[in-house]
């Protein structure tokens, strides 16, 4: 049997005092990386939609625009890092 690679819980978008620790949002463990990938390829294709037409001066980054933009940049990132965290646990043998 062929071992799957999978997310491992991890949490993003921090809310609060950063001593607090707390986030908002995280990815769920279990999720195929197939699947995983996916999303994040689809969330930094909006990303790269929004800036190009920032760049070509068709819309102005700010506001709504630029939360969506890092939220959306969050969420790719926390995706690819659960994805991360999987493969460290499995090179370590398993030890955090």
């Amino acid at each position: 049997m062929t071992a799957q690679l999978i997310t491992s819980v991890t949490a993003f978008s921090t809310v609060g005092l950063a001593s607090d620790e707390l986030n908002m949002f995280h990815v769920s463990e279990g999720i195929s990386a197939g699947d995983a990938l996916e999303k994040a390829s689809n969330l930094l294709e909006s990303i790269t939609c929004i800036l190009d037409d920032a760049a070509m001066g068709q819309t102005k980054l700010e506001g709504h625009h630029a939360w969506l933009t890092l939220h959306a940049t969050e969420s790719a990132k926390a995706i690819i890092d659960a994805l991360w965290a999987t493969i460290q646990i499995g090179q370590d043998g398993g030890e955090q």
